[in-house]
């Protein structure tokens, strides 16, 4: 996965094209990410403000993908885009959709309240908005329409462009629909997931590190100024008159007075220099510390998650022994039948 800079993710909006496969891609990238929610937001509500009309429902669907999967790991991107919703609403409700899109978003917002994905007071206020342009474009003779299949809408629509649009439409219409699974289904969603650690999980402000990451950097350290055994042999091999101020009464001639000044200033440049290489080893030790700390932080989360996946799956064992058990004494208690004989 690629890293987050908002720059980076801000070109990635613009290359968005209106594919579930696309559309998927970038919301596990936003979710991997989640630690910057703020910064997602924040450039995907300057992009829904500035993108093309055409653009702005692909923009929902980013958004309503990268909440609903983001939603059992931690609230943050639920409360972030909660944040600007009834922004983006208002924004949206002056656009000049056509009737497809406005539909689309009633469609969206009703699955919204249905989930409960935001709170029921921003979702009220963005259905308000959305409820009276609805009511203004005419649109409501589509609701009959509403709940048509993708295929019944691919085979009623047109030939060529019209049919490829449609369908899309349809392909990205089904991503509102793949959350909609019974309890079990969820359950087995949620364990296929890929572990990763919870927002606020570490001490640090960024991503855990990688485990090359800090290997790399621990192995950096290892070339550090305090490893140089050089230049502490070099160090400690100073004569000691040029640390020691009496040395200087003991001065007889010009000549010695100038030896000694070589000997000092060849002491000062070794040590500033080693001084200056020590400072940068502390900051690069405190960086790797931070690091270590980040990565601790994040593999008790992830061990906690592996420890509630695996008490789920001994659960579901548990039960699946106990079917089995209860299947057997069945069969056990069933009466034989004989078997007649066809020979009469």
């Amino acid at each position: 996965m690629s890293e987050f800079t908002e720059p980076i993710f801000e070109r990635k909006l613009i290359d968005l094209r209106d594919s579930q496969k696309e559309i998927q891609s970038l919301s596990q990238y936003c979710v991997h990410h989640r630690l910057h929610c703020k910064a997602v937001v924040k450039v995907w509500y300057k992009n829904i403000k500035t993108t093309a009309v055409t653009r702005k429902l692909t923009a929902m669907y980013l958004a309503n993908d990268v909440v609903q999967n983001s939603k059992k790991r931690g609230p943050e991107y639920a409360k972030e885009f909660g944040m600007v919703m009834r922004k983006v609403f208002e924004h949206l409700a002056v656009m000049d959709f056509d009737d497809k899109t406005i539909m689309s978003l009633v469609r969206l917002i009703g699955i919204w309240q249905e989930r409960q994905i935001f709170e029921k007071k921003i979702l009220h206020e963005i259905s308000k908005i959305w409820d009276q342009k609805h009511k203004n474009s005419g649109a409501a003779k589509l609701t009959g329409q509403e709940s048509e299949s993708p295929k019944k809408r691919r085979e009623s629509s047109g030939s060529g462009t019209e049919r490829r649009k449609s369908s899309e439409i349809a392909e990205i219409e089904e991503l509102l629909d793949a959350p909609m699974q019974t309890s079990d289904s969820n359950e087995l969603n949620e364990e296929t997931l890929t572990l990763s650690p919870r927002q606020g999980g570490s001490p640090g402000s960024g991503d855990p590190p990688e485990p090359e990451e800090l290997i790399q950097a621990l192995q950096d350290l290892e070339n550090s100024a305090s490893s140089d055994a050089i230049v502490r042999e070099k160090i400690a091999k100073l004569p000691p008159e040029v640390s020691e101020v009496a040395r200087i009464e003991t001065l007889q001639s010009v000549p010695e007075a100038k030896v000694l000044h070589g000997q000092v200033e060849e002491a000062s440049t070794l040590l500033d220099d080693y001084n200056l290489r020590l400072q940068e080893e502390l900051k690069d030790r405190k960086k790797v510390g931070s690091m270590i700390s980040e990565f601790l932080s994040a593999q008790r989360d992830l061990l906690a998650q592996a420890e509630e996946r695996l008490e789920l799956y001994l659960d579901k064992l548990d039960k699946i022994h106990g079917v089995k058990d209860e299947l057997k004494s069945h069969i056990a208690a069933l009466p034989d039948i004989p078997v007649v004989s066809r020979n009469f």
